[in-house]
């Protein structure tokens, strides 16, 4: 049974309502669901395998249960429940903990938000915990459902980053394709909202940069000491390592190229706008000897010209468009058209 089709009686619920999730595995990799009446004696009772619960810190029930039944030191307690949203992983005794970079998970489908993990794994035991949902958690669920084995809590949490890592491979691609639409309508079209949508694909590069830089900072110096804590969990770090830094050029070049293009986007926009000042600038001065014609004769005074005359209105109208015609020849004889 899925422990989410429980529905507990929340009134006199025990801390351990609030998991979301809760997995044994045993020594293949199999996993069976626990319910939370069954959480106390799982981990009262070491069984071969090994335990993963999935908290949702939202829940104050997940915090009581974190800071009063979880078998943790205090400061994993204090990396798993607490607020700090910078990323991290260390080496604290037998657990390592971390707080790592994922996409907020949707209805459907992951979205571009980015969120945080975090985790502390021991030997027999893995506990994630986020405050709003994660696609790579999520995806791993769902692998578990259909049969997936992780026989340790290393290939969990090596698939947790590996999902993540293919996450912002897709994203990457959808920037791309967003990059080539953009491109295409700044090559052939007048730029209209072509600025705004390539400052949001870089601003969303620049985002994943700083996480992916941020990873690879921590993996490269953390690599070491896991090697000799645990070679299983550094061989996967490592590898891990190396797929987040060709994502991670990727992700860079949509940024250069979104910088290119909008450089060439906002040099066009310059070039339109500077054509539309200059025919302003020319109608302006055909129009302005017309508009002395009319200001001449529109004079309340003795002698005006074709005053007295049949059809005077219409020579001074002739007048008006003889001299912006004579002002449109001397700016083409000026090569200034």
């Amino acid at each position: 049974m899925n422990v989410n089709d429980r529905t507990p009686d929340l009134a006199n619920a025990a801390p351990a309502t609030g998991i979301v999730w809760a997995y044994r595995f045993d020594a293949d990799g199999n996993a069976t669901a626990l319910g939370h009446e069954h959480v106390d004696a799982a981990l009262a009772a070491p069984a071969p395998g090994w335990i993963w619960f999935h908290l949702a810190l939202a829940d104050k029930r997940c915090r009581s249960w974190i800071a009063h039944y979880a078998p943790l030191s205090e400061m994993a307690r204090e990396v798993l429940a607490g607020p700090d949203k910078h990323l991290r992983l260390d080496i604290l005794g037998h657990e390592i903990i971390g707080v790592m970079p994922d996409l907020h998970q949707g209805l459907t489908k992951e979205s571009d938000d980015l969120v945080r993990l975090r985790f502390v794994m021991t030997g027999r035991m893995l506990i994630t915990a986020r405050q709003q949902p994660v696609h790579s958690v999520e995806s791993n669920r769902r692998a578990i459902e259909h049969g997936r084995r992780f026989p340790t809590p290393v290939s969990f949490l090596d698939a947790t980053i590996d999902q993540f890592a293919d996450a912002i491979g897709r994203m990457a691609e959808r920037l791309g394709n967003e990059l080539d639409h953009v491109e295409e309508n700044v090559m052939q079209d007048e730029p209209a909202d072509e600025q705004r949508r390539i400052g949001k694909v870089r601003l969303q590069a620049v985002r994943v940069h700083r996480q992916l830089a941020q990873l690879k900072t921590m993996f490269a110096r953390l690599e070491p000491r896991l090697a000799a804590h645990d070679r299983d969990v550094a061989e996967a770090i490592g590898a891990l390592a190396q797929k987040l830094d060709a994502i991670d050029h990727e992700v860079g070049s949509l940024y250069e190229r979104a910088r290119l293009l909008l450089d060439e986007a906002s040099a066009k926009v310059s070039a339109l706008t500077n054509k539309r000042l200059f025919t302003l600038s020319i109608l302006t001065a055909c129009l302005l000897p017309p508009t002395l014609v009319t200001g001449f004769f529109g004079m309340n005074t003795r002698d005006l010209p074709f005053q007295n005359t049949d059809g005077g209105s219409w020579l001074a109208l002739l007048v008006a468009f003889s001299a912006g015609g004579v002002t449109f020849w001397a700016l083409r004889r000026l090569r200034a058209l």
